[in-house]
């Protein structure tokens, strides 16, 4: 009997474990920082423009058929593209490689932009990055920008309408 009462004590305390590991993953999965299922792409007066997060836009006109993301507190960044491309080039995104920015304003009121690596990308404009970058301390009012190798933006995050803006 005694036997059977420290095996059952040692499966209650694994199973605690495994629970409270469980709840810290799903308590970890919550902690968006930007959470988005659309982007805007450069055109117009930001085409080869420097905007407020201090980002060069891209040289041409561009295009996105779809865009969504996400960046958690960890700095892990997941963003998928689908049809990221110049019309004037005939549909077609000319770059082997994107990177995503992230871009942060921290509580002094400093913007902080912060690179992931390389990711192939298709002719179509089809890419999907996925990487964890070093954020802020604070990263509020959070951006996500696609970009080219050396940083030009091509697409930005738009705010999802249940996000506040207060991160």
């Amino acid at each position: 009997m005694r036997h059977l009462r420290k095996l059952f004590l040692v499966a209650l305390s694994a199973l605690s474990l495994v629970v409270l590991g469980s709840a810290t993953v799903l308590a970890h999965d919550d902690h968006k920082i930007v959470q988005f299922s659309s982007m805007t792409p450069v055109t117009g007066a930001a085409v080869g423009a420097v905007n407020d997060r201090g980002l060069v836009g891209g040289g041409k006109a561009w295009v996105i058929e779809s865009g969504t993301g996400s960046v958690s507190q960890d700095g892990h960044v997941v963003v998928s593209v689908t049809g990221l491309v110049i019309p004037d080039l005939g549909n077609v995104n000319p770059l082997p490689t994107l990177k995503a920015i992230v871009s942060c304003i921290t509580q002094h009121h400093v913007i902080v932009n912060v690179s992931t690596g390389l990711f192939n990308a298709t002719s179509a404009g089809d890419s999907t990055i996925d990487d964890t970058v070093a954020l802020p301390r604070h990263c509020g009012h959070a951006i996500v920008f696609v970009t080219s190798p050396g940083g030009a933006w091509f697409a930005m995050s738009n705010p999802n309408e249940d996000e506040q803006s207060d991160d």
